[in-house]
């Protein structure tokens, strides 16, 4: 195994630069990588497509996390030489999901070796972290792990870095996703006018679905969206959220059965729906981004969540409580507390 450290392998990247020194294909999938590796390896990369091998990497994280702008500009680069050469090479991202693992595959005329372990694609990963990555040598082992990276890299999960859509922290793209604007155009009250002291309530526990990576709170890391007319694939929305309440609240009677309206504990009246069976998917009217927004931004604005990364139970925690709780003022308003 190979951790970085003299006692326990030495670097990894050692191992990396012999095995592309013969390399004939080269496979690489990791949630992360560098600029000084990305151009350490460019140039053997390309190579190797010249020679009429495969040189494919795939990052893990950046369809949802975002890459800087010179990342992103010397990745789409370097995927577009590659592409050019040959079609089975490229730069690729996740699309399905976040994929935070490390497997390298170097084939040669001769042998293919896999290595899988904690080493991301990047100086941190491959020299200076403490880390762990090891050589596989079960046979059994050896097939599952290459069959993993086809899934990985097949069509049904990664998609070219050039026909995905990237966002660059800090960039218009970036504020666009994020900004709270919707709440805006809402209708405002004072919320003190609502005396929530004898009306009846129930809760609905957010803790539930945010141990759910993809759930309807966390909907944005779910599979993106191929527009079929551009064959760009773009994440979904960051504050398209839907709640989907158990069958022991929907069955209350005092629980929203359609339209309805939401006075929240800062002001703002939200025009909210409950449908399907049991009605039991509660979520804002018309537009799903305006719970989101009051939910999320909420989340953000007390530094509890970073935006474009999971709401997860730590997040509620730091943020102080798990559930929203409705208040039933009369037959279609609630007064929401969160």
């Amino acid at each position: 195994m190979y951790t970085n450290t003299i006692q326990y392998g030495g670097n990894f990247l050692d191992i990396v630069d012999a095995e592309f020194e013969s390399a004939t294909s080269v496979a690489i999938a990791s949630g992360y990588t560098s600029f000084d590796i990305l151009h350490r390896y460019k140039d053997k990369l390309i190579n190797i497509s010249r020679n009429g091998g495969s040189s494919k990497l795939l990052l893990g994280m950046a369809f949802y996390e975002g890459l800087s702008h010179s990342k992103l500009d010397l990745l789409t680069d370097l995927s577009q030489q590659l592409e050019s050469i040959n079609n089975s090479s490229g730069v690729f991202v996740t699309y399905s999901g976040k994929f935070h693992g490390k497997v390298y595959q170097f084939c040669n005329n001769t042998t293919s070796k896999t290595f899988i372990g904690s080493s991301n694609f990047s100086r941190s990963g491959l020299k200076t972290n403490m880390e762990c990555t090891t050589l596989l040598t079960d046979p059994i082992t050896i097939a599952s792990a290459n069959s993993f990276l086809d899934f990985i890299f097949s069509q049904e999960n990664a998609v070219s870095i050039i026909n995905a859509e990237i966002t660059v922290p800090g960039t218009r793209m970036y504020q666009e996703k994020i900004r709270l604007d919707t709440l805006d155009d809402l209708q405002r009250y004072i919320p003190q006018t609502i005396n929530t002291t004898l009306l009846e309530s129930f809760e609905y526990s957010l803790q539930r679905i945010a141990t759910k990576e993809k759930s309807n709170l966390n909907v944005y890391f779910g599979k993106g969206r191929l527009n079929r007319n551009s064959g760009v694939v773009s994440p979904r929305a960051w504050y398209e959220v839907e709640l989907i309440a158990p069958r022991e609240l929907s069955s209350l009677d005092l629980y929203p059965k359609g339209d309805f309206l939401a006075y929240t504990d800062d002001g703002y009246i939200l025009p909210m729906k409950t449908s399907g069976d049991y009605y039991k998917n509660i979520r804002s009217k018309d537009n799903l981004r305006i719970l989101g927004q009051w939910i999320k931004g909420k989340l953000q604005k007390s530094g509890a969540l970073i935006p474009l990364t999971p709401v997860t139970e730590d997040t509620l925690e730091t943020y102080g409580t798990e559930s929203i709780k409705f208040y039933h003022i009369d037959t279609n308003r609630y007064y929401l507390k969160f």
